[in-house]
């Protein structure tokens, strides 16, 4: 196999100027090395929501647990850095929400420190499943986040202003 094609890529992608209130960026990685690659996240006191695509990445809890991401999940807020692996022939897509934009989106679903949750059981909706379906059909990152966006635009609240 060309060694090009044995590669991990990541990246940033910056967010359109509209949406810089709601997302810092978005992240994506893809593993088409032989291994898994083992990563660490920082805390950042944000929500985030992965997608993942191909075999299940995972995270690893402050207790040593294995948790695999099968089509997403949200985290947050993120209090501690932690590990998360990308499978061979896997890849992720992060959505870093800014301050309570999270919230704002989804209104105030019953989330809790118990998190990771699957994001469909916070709102007794599929919502999340359909976003991951149809981004699963989509080949071209910086599409799925245009996807993703234009998901978001019709839903957004405006933000909360009790103290």
């Amino acid at each position: 196999m060309d060694s090009d094609k044995l590669k991990y890529d990541d990246h940033r992608i910056p967010v359109p100027q509209e949406f810089e209130a709601i997302f810092s960026h978005f992240y994506f990685a893809e593993n088409k090395t032989k291994t898994t690659i083992t990563k660490t996240l920082l805390p950042s006191f944000q929500t985030i929501m992965v997608f993942s695509f191909g075999p299940a990445a995972f995270l690893i809890s402050k207790q040593k647990k294995k948790i695999e991401i099968g089509k997403c999940i949200v985290l947050g807020p993120i209090k501690s850095a932690f590990e998360y692996g990308i499978p061979q022939n896997s890849s992720i897509l992060v959505a870093n929400f800014k301050d309570d934009s999270f919230y704002r989106f989804f209104g105030k679903a019953v989330l809790s420190n118990d998190l990771p949750i699957h994001p469909d059981e916070a709102l007794n909706e599929t919502c999340f499943t359909y976003i991951w379906t149809q981004l699963n059909c989509i080949n071209c990152v910086q599409e799925k986040v245009a996807y993703i966006i234009n998901f978001c635009r019709p839903y957004l609240n405006s933000e909360n202003v009790t103290s």
